[in-house]
């Protein structure tokens, strides 16, 4: 399977769980906090190289692998979301520079669950969400409770390792996934035509 052949796996797998989602969140009225991004600058964020494969494709795309390495080498101490806008302005269109191309775990957090004691299931969410938005959060409880549809974390990092064991079975910090990511796109077009805006490959 090519580099663009997985990138494209893995956006099939995003997209289907951008249409789960949109249907738990339509049921229950589960939602961000307006204007929060609290969740993004949590420094022990963990993902996997796989997850960031498609945001490393579009920068090597763009011609800006060089400048994003670069970045992470300068800022290695900064354990927070390198994807994070680095200046939030009422312009800003959020707090990530890079939405269209944000991993698995940026996806799934807030909005899923995770299977407990007893392979029950607990809706994975968090403290602004619960404080805040408390009846949609019952709601998104008693739907799982009542085992209705609902994104399940496992099932969609088992569908991602499927795609390539190698990078999508162990996580990291988040800014070492997305280096990995650009790393194993950069390694396959060492010897490889590059893509460009008009062409995949």
């Amino acid at each position: 399977m090519t580099i663009y052949q997985k990138v494209q796996a893995v956006d099939r797998i995003f997209s289907q769980l951008d249409k789960e989602l949109g249907s738990f969140q339509q049921s229950t009225g589960l939602s961000c906090v307006a204007n929060c991004g609290l969740c993004c600058l949590k420094p022990d964020i963990n993902a996997t190289a796989l997850e960031f494969l498609p945001l490393a494709y579009h920068l090597l795309k763009n011609g800006e692998t060089e400048r994003w390495l670069e970045k992470l080498k300068n800022n290695k101490d900064n354990k927070i979301c390198p994807v994070l806008n680095e200046i939030i302005t009422p312009d800003s269109k959020g707090f990530c520079s890079e939405y269209a191309h944000r991993g698995l775990i940026c996806r799934l957090f807030g909005f899923s669950a995770m299977l407990h004691k007893n392979n029950k299931p607990k809706l994975v969410t968090c403290k602004p969400i619960k404080e805040q938005k408390t009846e949609a959060f019952n709601n998104a409880n008693a739907h799982i409770a009542a085992n209705k549809k609902y994104p399940l974390i496992s099932n969609y990092y088992m569908q991602l390792r499927s795609i390539d064991e190698s990078l999508g079975e162990e996580l990291f910090p988040i800014r070492i996934a997305i280096e990995k990511a650009i790393y194993a796109v950069l390694a396959y077009y060492a010897y490889r035509e590059l893509p460009g805006k008009d062409n995949e490959v």
